[in-house]
């Protein structure tokens, strides 16, 4: 039963990017997982200093929707970001979003590069907020047949916190909420996931 949501989700999609959509309007998902505001004892002594070229690499758990998709879809996720320190509290760089899934000769994958700032409220914390804006696309491809892309506008929305594990590297769990609206389709989703920053 999966099977048939998970192709009709992606036939809709499909069908979406062969004739004019009536506006389509980006959602996020509702709630974003809830983050301990309390640092491990081990990272406490650590401190959160930031400098120069920084790099963060994770992967994780995504759920994504779509205007006119039944139901919301699971599947693998990840989430890529690397710049330069402006400060303490503010970092900025390029972020890469991606979601994609297989399933019955159909696969979907949404994705986006943008522009980020990932923001620290205090400079001593690991606790941050990041923002993207740039590219998005959506892919719909089926084995045999053939396949559409649809190019628009991405935006990406997170939290994150930063535990120090070394000197300058952290392992940071995250939530990011990404949306792509293209001109003849929409899609959005959630991640959950862990990534290795370097800092």
């Amino acid at each position: 039963m999966r099977s048939v949501r998970f192709v009709s989700c992606a036939l809709v999609l499909f069908a979406l990017t062969a004739v004019p959509a009536a506006a389509q309007s980006i959602t996020f998902p509702a709630s974003a997982p809830h983050f301990s505001t309390t640092e491990q004892s081990g990272s406490s002594a650590r401190p959160q200093t930031r400098g120069g070229f920084w790099f963060s690499g994770g992967l994780g758990v995504g759920s994504l929707g779509c205007e006119d998709c039944d139901e919301r879809e699971i599947s693998g996720a990840a989430d890529i970001s690397l710049g330069g320190t402006l400060g303490d509290r503010l970092l900025l760089g390029v972020g890469l979003a991606a979601w994609s899934k297989e399933e019955d000769g159909a696969t979907l994958t949404a994705s986006t590069l943008e522009a980020r700032l990932r923001f620290y409220p205090i400079a001593e914390k690991g606790f941050y907020l990041t923002g993207g804006l740039g590219l998005g696309s959506l892919r719909v491809e089926f084995d045999g047949i053939g396949d559409d892309t649809q190019n628009g506008v991405g935006l990406t929305l997170g939290l994150g916190w930063d535990i120090r594990v070394g000197r300058n590297v952290s392992v940071t769990p995250f939530w990011h909420g990404t949306a792509v609206s293209a001109d003849e389709a929409d899609a959005n989703f959630g991640t959950i996931g862990v990534a290795v920053t370097i800092h």
